[in-house]
């Protein structure tokens, strides 16, 4: 199942309701899981992101799908970066 790494900006109203924070994690693994994903790893960071996730979906149109209802919330915009594994770099380099 391809892997995407998912980099998040919380809007001032998210950062101003961080007392929400929880619920709304909750929110978005649920709206991962419903679409027949899996939330691999998820951090808070410092700096120009505030948010990184690590997600199992099943195609790039069920990322879409899955970052339009995280997105309806308002609370956050993305960057999204498709993630390959060091071995299936090794196999594309030797052409197999």
């Amino acid at each position: 199942m391809p892997c995407f790494i998912i980099l998040g900006k919380l809007s001032d109203r998210a950062i101003e309701r961080m007392k929400d924070a929880k619920e709304r994690d909750s929110q978005a693994k649920k709206i991962i899981e419903d679409a027949g994903g899996t939330l691999i790893s998820y951090y808070y960071t410092i700096g120009r992101y505030d948010i990184v996730a690590i997600v199992n979906l099943p195609s790039e149109e069920i990322l879409a799908k899955v970052l339009i209802g995280i997105g309806k919330c308002g609370t956050i915009s993305t960057e999204t970066m498709t993630a390959l594994l060091p071995e299936q770099i090794y196999r594309m380099a030797k052409g197999t």
